[in-house]
């Protein structure tokens, strides 16, 4: 942990790089920072907010696994959230890289900082270990998952509905805040992964809402075009996507003529929990499509395989 005095009452700006905490004792302030990992976040709803439970072989539990000493995962879900209420707090979830929407500079390079030392060179001059087995600085969000669109696609009198044509501008927006050189989020070499909402177990729900005296709010021919839709904006905004829907429909398939069914409806409940929610084996399924998406498209965030203590003799 690096520390460093001031009497200075002055705050320094959030960056996505370095840890801060900061006590004031008899008028002295201290902060203290250390280097970070660099970043891969999930922004999602509850299918994104329950993942990290490693019981349930939570998908982003099985990320962090991975990507142990490799980069931090970090776990932005909202249980009830469709990408319109996402959108409402994008701006709290995405780390900040200027200092205002209008300022091109860099907060790594603000000139007139009342630490002039606290600068990312100097914490690096500090902090020696940039190789891949001690945490370096982390000047970008290496990746950023985004992962909305089953409330979204609930039936028109739901209070979580949001229309197509709106989820798709909300998408679009979400994925702006990184790409526009005019958002005080811009991160050029931040990567984006558009995940689509995965299959809805209709016999599950309905089961459901009929114990409840309810009308089921999710139909998975619904839920399948948020997922076209989730990746028409992915091509446009030439970003990368992992067709879930179609994946757990394509293992379904298998499961259902692996036991000689013509039931349709038959399946799902292998991989959901209530018809919307993923368990253990959903999860896996997802987590070995986002592996095999990122290695495909980037291999450079693949870790290695291998990464031995350094030699000390």
């Amino acid at each position: 942990m690096i520390a460093y005095h001031t009497h200075s009452q002055s705050t320094l700006p959030h960056t996505n790089s370095l840890a801060r905490r900061q006590s004031t004792v008899n008028g002295s302030t201290s902060i203290y920072m250390y280097p970070t990992y660099d970043v891969l976040l999930v922004f999602g709803d509850s299918n994104t907010q329950f993942a990290n439970d490693p019981v349930k072989n939570g998908f982003v539990a099985q990320l962090a696994e991975f990507y142990q000493r490799q980069m931090d995962v970090l776990n932005r879900g909202f249980r009830g959230y469709n990408a319109s209420s996402a959108r409402q707090v994008v701006n709290d979830v995405l780390p900040k890289t200027k200092i205002n929407s209008g300022n091109a500079t860099p907060l790594f390079n603000v000139p007139q900082s009342p630490l002039p030392d606290l600068s990312a060179r100097a914490v690096q001059a500090l902090w020696p270990y940039q190789k891949r087995n001690l945490p370096g600085i982390s000047n970008v969000l290496r990746l950023l998952i985004i992962f909305f669109g089953t409330n979204d696609s609930r039936i028109p009198s739901s209070k979580a509905y949001n229309p197509i044509d709106q989820y798709a501008e909300d998408l679009k927006y979400m994925i702006s805040l990184v790409q526009s050189q005019d958002s005080e989020h811009y991160s050029p070499d931040t990567k984006i992964l558009i995940i689509t909402p995965p299959v809805v177990g209709d016999r599950v729900i309905q089961q459901l809402a009929k114990s409840r005296n309810t009308e089921p709010e999710w139909y998975n021919n619904r839920t399948k075009t948020y997922a076209d839709k989730a990746i028409e904006v992915a091509k446009a905004a030439n970003v990368t996507y992992a067709d879930l829907h179609t994946t757990m429909e394509d293992v379904v398939a298998d499961y259902r003529k692996n036991i000689s069914s013509t039931d349709e409806l038959e399946g799902y409940d292998n991989y959901l929990i209530d018809g919307i929610h993923l368990n253990a084996n959903g999860s896996t399924i997802l987590f070995n499509l986002l592996h095999e998406t990122i290695a495909n498209t980037w291999p450079e965030l693949i870790p290695l395989t291998s990464d031995p203590a350094p030699n000390t003799t």
